[in-house]
């Protein structure tokens, strides 16, 4: 018997202009998964669903991330410094909706950063299917703390100042360099 609630299926949409904006030539694409059954990619276009795996980049100089297109939606700022505290080489890909997590699924990315500005409160819908989607194909989901979100709450999540996503090896990583950006950030006492 589990003792509260959690995502056991999920579902995400890539429309074309995600695809095409990492070179993939396809009209689009549907992410589903299940728990326990990983995490598959179903073009739009009628062909075969295929299992995907998130990124396997452990080297953090090659790891690309995401962050959320509306600087409103995100704290632009906190997430270059975290990517500089990484090491990350690469500019961000800044993308809205629940997209980038089925980016990140198939590995067209390592990293998803998402630190929404003081009083904001995230929505479950915004990220329990992503969730299920990254972590059946191998990644983790995390708050800024390092603890898993919990979908149980009601309609908010109730998370550690953001939420990290990425591979297994690159975690840790992550997470050191979320701890030492946010303590940097943290206005002086």
């Amino acid at each position: 018997m589990q003792d509260k609630p959690q995502v056991c299926l999920g579902f995400d949409i890539c429309y074309e202009w995600i695809s095409l904006q990492f070179g993939v030539k396809e009209v689009g694409c549907l992410f589903f998964a299940e728990v326990g059954g990983g995490t598959y990619m179903q073009p739009l276009d009628g062909s075969s669903a295929v299992k995907v795996q998130v990124s396997a980049v452990e080297n953090p100089e090659e790891a690309s991330f995401f962050e959320s297109y509306e600087a409103a939606h995100s704290m632009h700022d906190l997430s270059s410094l975290i990517a500089q505290k990484l090491g990350a080489k690469a500019l961000p890909v800044r993308i809205d909706s629940q997209a980038k997590y089925g980016a990140l699924s198939r590995g067209d990315g390592a990293i998803y950063l998402r630190f929404p500005h003081k009083g904001y409160r995230e929505k479950i819908w915004d990220h329990a299917a992503g969730c299920i989607v990254v972590t059946e194909a191998g990644g983790v989901v995390t708050d800024a703390a390092g603890q898993p979100l919990d979908f149980s709450k009601g309609k908010h999540l109730d998370v550690d100042t953001g939420i990290i996503v990425s591979n297994q090896k690159l975690m840790p990583l992550l997470l050191n360099a979320v701890k030492e950006s946010l303590k940097e950030k943290a206005p002086s006492s």
